[in-house]
């Protein structure tokens, strides 16, 4: 009998009933699996053999594999959560991660898109008229104007992968989204600038005449049989398009996050402001998407946001 894997079981079916990402719950399992092999080379097989000792080793272990520090501490957060677990369930009198410290990290700048760039990225997204298609048929007229739609929508309203793919039809008002499973399951709004809405009133054309003949999730954002789009097909059409496009930075919908959140308060939107539009927390939080910008692009920024020269205007 493997008690500790039952302990791992009871902890991921614990996360599932809270109702936690699927993204959360996927990295747990992955993490914990590694810590569990980790354990098993080592010959423990009890959770009360596990000491503070073990869980420094599995992170050394990381490390000279060559992990980087944030990808270690993330691991300690895991483990971290698990023994949390374990001692409210009072499985364990005493949680030996407490005294484990995380690994001091650089801090990593994302080098994000230009305006450029993303401009490009939407024109290849549209392939019919990228590639120039004189009679495309139906489903590439729809791949076409959902990609275009993925990659604006990325760009426009900063939200998470997940959140874009959990997008039901229902959700869409007017202007605005409502963002039901964000992260932590908290909802918020997201508005809908006029461009997202000229290319969402095309893209549910096309869509409706595609599938007039076809039963389909209820999803904004389905794939050719009518299911909803998963986030690995997205990440990958991201790396595709980015491809296609010749960026030589890293694609992803994460970048189009950083970039969207550069972007609107290069625009003037205030921290906090930002802060609320990508669903965070704390404002310290999205203090690092902007790590990246280049004090140049500071300076312009602050140029006519002077306090006298604002006095000045007032008078």
């Amino acid at each position: 009998m493997d008690l500790i894997q039952d302990y791992i079981d009871e902890f991921i079916f614990n996360c599932e009933s809270r109702n936690l990402a699927d993204g959360t719950i996927k990295r747990y399992k992955k993490m914990l699996k590694l810590f569990k092999d980790f354990l098993d080379s080592k010959k423990i097989d009890e959770i009360e053999k596990i000491k503070a000792l073990h869980i420094r080793n599995f992170l050394i272990a990381q490390k000279q594999k060559g992990r980087k520090e944030s990808y270690i501490n993330t691991h300690l957060k895991v483990i971290r959560a698990f023994f949390v677990f374990l001692n409210e369930e009072e499985y364990l009198e005493v949680n030996p991660t407490e005294k484990v410290k995380f690994f001091k990290e650089n801090k990593v700048i994302i080098k994000t898109f230009t305006d450029d760039e993303v401009l490009k990225m939407i024109e290849v997204a549209d392939e019919v008229k990228y590639r120039k298609i004189k009679k495309p048929r139906s489903f590439s007229k729809y791949k076409s104007a959902r990609n275009k739609l993925i990659i604006m929508l990325l760009a426009d309203t900063a939200m998470r992968v997940n959140e874009l793919c959990n997008i039901k039809n229902d959700d869409i008002n007017k202007d605005r989204i409502l963002i039901r499973k964000g992260k932590n399951n908290k909802e918020r709004m997201v508005y809908l600038s006029t461009p997202i809405l000229l290319q969402l009133m095309k893209y549910k054309r096309v869509k409706e005449k595609h599938f007039k003949n076809i039963v389909t999730e209820d999803y904004l954002l389905i794939n050719k049989v009518g299911d909803k789009m998963t986030v690995d097909a997205v990440q990958i059409l991201i790396r595709k398009i980015g491809k296609e496009a010749n960026i030589d930075k890293r694609c992803s919908p994460h970048t189009f996050r950083h970039y969207s959140a550069q972007a609107l308060l290069k625009n003037g939107v205030d921290t906090y402001s930002v802060s609320r539009i990508l669903g965070h927390t704390s404002t310290r939080i999205t203090e690092v998407y902007l790590r990246s910008m280049m004090t140049d692009e500071v300076l312009t920024h602050t140029r006519n946001k002077s306090p006298l020269s604002l006095i000045k205007r007032k008078r």
